[in-house]
């Protein structure tokens, strides 16, 4: 059986949805109707604006519609390893803490003093640094490539909630190896962070974790030469409250 493509899955969209009447689909989602014709004969793919007024017209994830695949998060599992630190016993801990220290295995990582978005993108000044957090070396290999940042919004939770600090691993650039890990995507003078889709190597989506948040324009396309400048670094870990 042949695979379905976009194009196959937008007909049944509009099949189930608009009678199979284009018109009516294009109108449902303020598209032009010649233009949802070309997604149809393959010749283009929906941009943001349409996918999230797909969304909010009739709940279309964009990842099913441009790939196939059904969002389904697992538990998320982070590259590092913890230190193996004692479990038992407040004298253990202490002394386990003491000698970390006295061998230097801890890194210094700077906080920067603006928030990183977790809806919209918002400017980040490297140059600003509010403070730095102190990080055990076996969860930074690389300090000198990692930042700190606080997180604003809230289109990445139930994982990040507001106000959480994460770590971005700025080593960790290239779309392509980064399909289905959460990453600091770039917008403009802005960042945001999302989950990394590759939908084809010239194309790379950001997705919110939380979709209800599709709708307020936390979808991020990156398409062509834009693909190879689009993302700031991949988050390491982060801490914080949970929402």
């Amino acid at each position: 059986m042949k695979p379905q493509s976009t194009s196959d899955r937008l007909q049944a969209v509009i099949e189930r949805h608009a009678g199979g009447v284009v018109r009516r689909f294009a109108q449902a989602i303020a598209a032009n109707q010649q233009t949802v014709h070309h997604w149809l004969q393959g010749r283009a793919l929906p941009g943001a604006a349409a996918l999230i007024a797909m969304w909010k017209a009739f709940r279309i994830d964009p990842l099913w519609l441009l790939t196939g695949q059904q969002r389904v998060r697992g538990p998320v599992t982070l590259d590092v390893t913890p230190p193996a630190a004692p479990v038992t016993g407040r004298r253990k801990a202490a002394d386990f803490l003491q000698e970390e220290i006295r061998r230097d295995r801890f890194v210094t990582v700077p906080l920067l003093a603006d928030a990183i978005a977790g809806g919209r993108p918002r400017e980040i000044r490297i140059e600003d640094v509010e403070d730095y957090a102190v990080i055990h070396a076996d969860w930074c290999p690389h300090p000198e490539q990692v930042t700190c940042v606080r997180m604003r919004g809230d289109s990445m939770s139930p994982i990040l909630a507001d106000g959480s600090i994460i770590a971005i691993d700025h080593s960790r650039r290239d779309p392509l190896a980064l399909d289905g890990k959460m990453v600091a995507f770039r917008q403009g003078n802005g960042a945001s962070v999302k989950w990394c889709k590759v939908v084809s190597r010239n194309f790379v989506m950001g997705l919110p974790e939380n979709k209800e948040s599709i709708a307020e324009d936390t979808l991020l396309l990156f398409r062509d030469d834009e693909v190879d400048d689009c993302v700031i670094g991949r988050i390491l870990w982060w801490w914080g409250r949970p929402s």
